[in-house]
């Protein structure tokens, strides 16, 4: 540790408190306005993609309650297959932003160059996944008609996964140096594609008595995916690859090979995409675990994550801006600096998680009534909602403490102390969740109360640990690019 980084000692819970009054935090360095003018652009992002996610849903909901309780764990199944090559070419977000900060733009168009390289092959990887998704749906244990759908759901996904990482690479690029608003603008234009063509798809498209579009039905929702990915692929690369930023990030020659940077963004990056496998390995076994219980079930817990992402995803924006903000603070040899991105990040994340939790508290019904098609079964669209309103107060029991545990990852990734958060989350999806879920079902004693509840208790015990390990402040030392 340096004698600049040891010299500043951590604030205690309530100097931290008081600083995050919205006077005193406006207009400093990485204080309120600094991380807006980067954040609400990949809240926005996110917003795109959570819109796209719930919208979706929604219509395969109307399509039929078996299309819907496919969706997720088809969906969260292409997730976990694809969680830690996507949290691998995301860290070239961290390498942008501290090669930026360290005024070093040519070497951040060398760490582009290297995550295209690991995307072309992780797309490769998870596409031979095709031939294993019977398997694997098959040991989810879900009903046949419903593994049917699962399989054809996740295949559309999983063949042209190169793209999905592709985009990946470009956007964490682009964000690593603060161009937020761009990457907004063309998740938005993907948004823009997706949403009507899955409808269209889903449902199909006759005009004048002619059939255009065919109905795809649960295949219309992937195929839109795909089709969005292309699109957005496309726009990232003329905004990349141009005359103007080869002449500032030298992205042409990012081509070259460069193993020594290749070999820093694995060792820096598998944790981070370990990490993320892990959470949405977590995630995937409690989908299943509830599919367990009934279809009903299934189709509540679906409906319940559909409307979680209004949370999760542009809170998640707040945590990537927060680690882009330390990464550049890291690089400029200030980490007093990036301590105040990561408490500028709590205190919008909570402002806006408080309200998301006011609306589920009092419109859990109206929300819920939603995803319910018109020719439902009166009997199981009341078991839906009376359960969708039990099941929504356990998310804003975690909800209202997320956006910490996001800030806390995101300033802990940003400044490369990345080992830590992926053991806590390996050990807190194993002792937290998977084991106790898994002796609830072996002793007769499995209940969607109990499960939520164990759910809620591995979120909160993920939280204290990852916060436990910001406030030490070893973060402060840490350092992913070469030094000098």
């Amino acid at each position: 540790m340096t004698a600049e980084t040891a010299s500043v000692r951590p604030r205690s819970l309530r100097e931290a408190i008081i600083s995050m009054s919205f006077r005193r935090r406006w207009g400093g360095v990485n204080g309120y306005r600094h991380l807006l003018c980067l954040g609400l652009p990949m809240m926005a992002s996110n917003i795109s993609v959570s819109a796209m996610l719930f919208t979706n849903r929604l219509f395969l909901s109307h399509h039929s309650l078996e299309a819907l309780a496919a969706s997720l764990p088809a969906g969260v199944a292409y997730l976990t297959v694809t969680a830690f090559f996507q949290g691998l070419v995301s860290y070239v977000s961290v390498f942008a932003a501290q090669y930026t900060g360290a005024g070093k733009p040519r070497r951040a168009g060398a760490a582009l160059g290297q995550g295209l390289y690991l995307s072309a092959i992780a797309g490769l990887l998870v596409g031979l996944t095709y031939f294993a998704a019977p398997l694997m749906f098959r040991i989810g244990g879900h009903p046949p008609h419903i593994q049917e759908l699962e399989v054809l759901y996740y295949r559309i996904l999983c063949v042209p996964a190169a793209l999905n990482m592709i985009f990946l690479t470009l956007a964490s690029f682009l964000a690593g140096l603060g161009r937020t608003r761009v990457v907004m603008w063309v998740n938005l234009a993907g948004a823009l594609v997706n949403i009507p063509l899955a409808y269209f798809l889903i449902f199909g498209l006759s005009l004048g008595g002619r059939q255009l579009i065919a109905a795809r039905g649960v295949a219309g929702a992937p195929e839109a995916g795909v089709i969005s990915w292309l699109v957005v692929v496309i726009i990232f690369s003329v905004i990349v690859f141009n005359r103007k930023m080869e002449a500032s990030h030298g992205v042409y020659r990012a081509w070259k090979p460069d193993f020594r940077l290749f070999k820093r963004l694995i060792f820096y990056g598998f944790p981070g995409g370990f990490q993320r496998f892990l959470e949405l390995g977590s995630f995937t076994f409690f989908a299943f675990a509830v599919g367990h219980l009934g279809e009903v079930y299934l189709a509540t817990n679906n409906i319940i994550f559909s409307l979680e992402s209004l949370s999760f995803f542009p809170m998640l924006g707040i945590g990537v801006s927060v680690s882009i903000l330390v990464g550049q603070s890291i690089g400029r040899g200030r980490p007093d600096e990036a301590a105040e991105a990561f408490l500028s990040g709590v205190g919008v994340s909570t402002f806006y998680v408080s309200l998301i939790a006011a609306l589920f508290l009092f419109f859990p019904k109206p929300l819920l009534g939603v995803f319910l098609p018109s020719d439902q079964d009166p009997e199981s669209a009341r078991q839906i909602v009376d359960l969708g309103v039990v099941l929504l107060r356990f998310v804003v029991a975690y909800t209202l403490v997320d956006g910490l545990f996001l800030c806390a990852f995101g300033a802990l990734s940003g400044a490369g102390d990345v080992w830590f958060p992926m053991i806590v989350m390996g050990l807190c999806g194993l002792f937290a969740l998977a084991l106790p879920i898994v002796l609830l079902f072996k002793l007769g004693l499995a209940h969607i109360n109990l499960l939520w509840l164990l759910f809620v208790f591995y979120i909160l015990v993920m939280n204290v640990a990852v916060n436990w390990r910001y406030r030490r402040g070893y973060w402060r030392s840490r350092r992913v690019i070469e030094k000098g």
